[in-house]
């Protein structure tokens, strides 16, 4: 007699995820998040995926110069914040996707035609509304599942003219978010109570979420907020020269602990919902380490921008127009200010899906 069919989807839950902390003696794992049969991959968040959304947009913050994308495919400048690919770009990768082409720079007619996915991350941009405003126009989490909602309503709708279909796709998809760090950039600082802030900032995230939730969205990869305090932007000014900002660090790192901790109630509150948790903030701070940085023989630099190659520890988070960059980017973590080098968004797609080390499925 087979086991009724609650009891059934409560096994596969706990089997699937004793599967993803186990440790398998084999050369080839299946991919994270059960299977990883997505039919499109949609990203939402700031520079650090951002694939070109700012180029449209009235803003100061843009990336669409050299020497941004001197690796990138054809050596050209797309708005990407790297010389290379962004952990969207390597997420899309190894899920058999391709790049997700930025929504602002699509006509009409693209966007009707595209069922891979699109990419709606805006630069200095984050979770609460007014973030990043100073430096001109910028696509807020909130308006970027704005965004979304317009897609399924004017594109999505039109290929998927079967409501059952379109829910098949939506559910099947995966939801990539990376945001938050712009919130500590532009408003934390020595007299705010960080439980207080992050408190705030969770709120506001997550109605985002469940917003998502709302419209289809039934995978989430979710990236936490990067350790600010060890960005070559911050430890310029650090005393000494050089080290983290260890009480932005504490800040950041209480946000991500509430946003951990919240995603069990959250999959115990969304139906059918599942979340992967990938913690960037203990990535950057192991990559600074000289046993986890090596690249062949040298480590990578773990202080200075690759661009500008010279760093006065001036408070720009970009390369400018006519900056000269180094003459290896690899040798380093950050390639400006405040974004990682294609070398370091390559070393953290090892470490989330063969190391496996960083990405976990959310239990409840």
């Amino acid at each position: 007699m087979g086991l009724p069919s609650s009891l059934n989807s409560c096994f596969l839950l706990i089997l699937l995820c004793l599967v993803n902390i186990s440790t398998i003696n084999s050369t080839k794992q299946e991919p994270v998040l059960f299977g990883g049969n997505f039919p499109a991959l949609y990203v939402i968040g700031d520079s650090l995926v951002d694939s070109g959304n700012n180029n449209n947009l009235e803003t100061r913050v843009k990336s669409n110069f050299p020497p941004y994308g001197s690796d990138f495919e054809g050596g050209k400048a797309t708005g990407r914040f790297s010389n290379g690919k962004t952990i969207a770009d390597y997420i899309a990768i190894y899920y058999g996707l391709p790049l997700v082409p930025a929504y602002m720079g699509l006509s009409e007619e693209q966007k009707n035609n595209i069922t891979t996915g699109f990419n709606y991350a805006s630069a200095s941009c984050g979770i609460f509304p007014d973030t990043g405003k100073r430096m001109g126009k910028c696509l807020s989490l909130s308006v970027q599942v704005d965004l979304f909602t317009e897609t399924v309503e004017k594109n999505l709708k039109k290929m998927f003219t079967n409501p059952s279909d379109l829910s098949k796709h939506l559910a099947e998809s995966l939801f990539m978010t990376a945001i938050g760090v712009n919130d500590y950039a532009f408003f934390f600082n020595k007299t705010t109570n960080p439980n207080e802030f992050a408190t705030n900032l969770l709120h506001d995230y997550l109605i985002q979420i469940e917003r998502l939730h709302s419209l289809g969205a039934r995978k989430f990869f979710i990236n936490n907020v990067k350790p600010l305090g060890c960005y070559p932007n911050v430890i310029v000014r650090s005393e000494p020269r050089g080290s983290c900002n260890e009480p932005l660090n504490r800040a950041v790192g209480l946000f991500n602990t509430k946003l951990r901790e919240s995603l069990s109630g959250m999959k115990k509150k969304l139906k059918d919902t599942s979340f992967l948790y990938s913690d960037y903030f203990n990535f950057i701070l192991k990559l600074r380490e000289p046993s986890s940085n090596q690249v062949g023989s040298s480590l990578l630099n773990a202080t200075s921008p690759c661009c500008p190659e010279v760093y006065d520890g001036g408070l720009t988070t970009t390369c400018m127009p006519g900056s000269v960059a180094c003459k290896v980017p690899d040798s380093h973590i950050f390639f400006d200010p405040f974004h990682p080098t294609q070398q370091a968004n390559s070393k953290y797609a090892t470490a989330c899906f063969q190391e496996r080390s960083i990405c976990h499925v959310v239990c409840e």
